[in-house]
């Protein structure tokens, strides 16, 4: 049987989340568009396209979804390029498990710029077999479709997966869909929280409980 374990990165692996809420609703901001902060949980699951489409159609934003997303882009690539650090003793269990035999793949609603220089400059990026955005599946952590077909590439069963979210809506897919789940505690409300505990099969207060 496989040893597969995918991860989520913001929030997961990364404390990224202040940073990308921020950039994220600062398009909002700039157009002194109002909104509930709750919308985060939601954007969060869709990555920078399927966001754009999104702050068009829902929010009123003007201009091209290509647009859009370069303004995203423009907001966060700075933090992840020199900022945002690994939590404490993601990279120490990434190496055990990678030294157990273990796959290990990303799946991240951020793109590859971001992506690849944070997990680069934070020295894991070699660890994984493979790195991939939601973008490069045309899809979305807020249906189910998006995790059968990682796990057809990765070829194994739904079952076989341990995968590892902070996000409700992800958390809530990826176990309906067949997963492990290992929901992650990050910076979530507490309803947030407790919607993450009784939707995951582990709860992950800190990595360092998984060592």
């Amino acid at each position: 049987m496989k040893k597969v374990y995918i991860f989520d990165l913001d929030g997961t692996l990364v404390n990224s989340m202040p940073y990308y809420t921020k950039g994220t609703l600062s398009v909002l901001d700039d157009e002194g568009i109002p909104y509930e902060p709750e919308l985060i949980n939601v954007l969060t699951p869709l990555g920078y396209t399927k966001t754009a489409e999104y702050y068009i159609e829902k929010m009123g934003v003007k201009g091209t979804v290509e647009e859009i997303v370069e303004r995203l882009k423009k907001k966060l690539v700075y933090e992840y390029t020199y900022n945002i650090k690994l939590k404490p003793f993601v990279g120490e269990y990434l190496r055990k498990l990678k030294a157990e035999g273990a796959q290990l793949y990303v799946l991240t609603a951020s793109p590859h710029i971001v992506t690849d220089v944070c997990l680069q400059r934070n020295g894991v990026y070699d660890l994984f077999d493979e790195v991939w955005s939601v973008e490069d599946y045309g899809l979305s952590k807020s249906g189910t479709e998006l995790f059968f077909k990682v796990a057809e590439r990765v070829g194994c069963e739904m079952s076989d997966v341990h995968y590892f979210d902070d996000n409700t809506i992800a958390v809530i897919n990826s176990h309906k869909a067949g997963f492990k789940v290992y929901g992650v505690l990050d910076i979530q409300p507490e309803n947030e929280v407790e919607i993450v505990r009784q939707n995951c099969d582990v709860f992950v207060e800190s990595f360092e409980q998984l060592m």
